[in-house]
């Protein structure tokens, strides 16, 4: 009875069998292996004296809930575990506060006033006194509720309809709200940004230009804006005239 197996070498399995040769090559052929990039973190230990209870955290004044997750200033953490004898990276912040700007605008062919860019206005206002000094008509019976930003309402006292504003070859036409006891001379607004289509650049050195588009004209100019200074002023022409 002949047997059911047959003995070969390893040459000879190799010679008669091409998908068995292949294997074995690449199993037995050095390769060569790409190394994946290895990510790595800086683990700093916190001691406990560090450490502040819950209890004694808050949240802009207010003492944080139970199960409340806290996030330490990012900037204040890294100066605490800087290495010693290395200087801090330089990190830029705004300042508490910036002075607001004005441009000086030519109002009714008369007087020269400065008028406060604040777009986050809706109205274009006019204090009650440059009305009355540059003697303005306006209509009583267009009033608004003013709110300001303390929540305090006032109610305006009129209208005044196409006041000419001149702004260098440029003039607007504008409808100007007249306040009370204003707090400036004129406020330009959205109004004014809207109808000149205007472009605000700021510097880091806190100058600030406007250009305007004429809605009539199409000229364009650009109006560098002047600190507004802690009192309205109001120039004349005379004034700017005489040496």
């Amino acid at each position: 009875m002949k047997s059911q197996f047959i003995t070969l070498t390893p040459e000879e399995l190799l010679s008669i069998a091409p998908d068995v040769r292949t294997k074995y090559r690449d199993a037995v052929t050095p390769k060569r292996v790409s190394t994946e990039p290895v990510a790595s973190a800086h683990i700093v230990e916190i001691s406990t004296d560090e450490v502040m209870a819950v209890n004694q955290l808050s949240c802009s004044g207010a003492t944080l809930e139970p199960g409340a997750t806290i996030v330490p200033d990012p900037y204040e953490t890294y100066l605490k575990h800087i290495p010693h004898g290395e200087y801090p990276a330089e990190f830029t912040v705004a300042r508490d506060s910036n002075a607001i700007r004005s441009i000086i605008v030519l109002i009714d062919n008369k007087e020269q006033v400065k008028c406060i860019v604040d777009p986050g206005s809706q109205i274009v206002a006019m204090s009650e006194e440059v009305c009355l000094g540059l003697n303005l008509l306006f209509d009583p019976t267009i009033q608004l509720n003013m709110q300001s930003a303390n929540g305090k309402v006032d109610r305006s006292l009129g209208l005044i309809r196409n006041v000419s504003f001149r702004i260098g070859e440029i003039v607007l036409y504008l409808q100007a709200h007249i306040i009370r006891n204003a707090a400036y001379d004129i406020l330009l607004s959205r109004p004014f940004d809207v109808l000149t289509q205007s472009v605000v650049k700021n510097f880091a050195d806190e100058n600030q230009t406007i250009t305007i588009l004429c809605p009539n004209t199409g000229e364009t100019v650009t109006i560098p804006t002047i600190l507004s200074g802690v009192a309205n002023r109001i120039f004349s022409l005379r004034e700017i005239d005489s040496p």
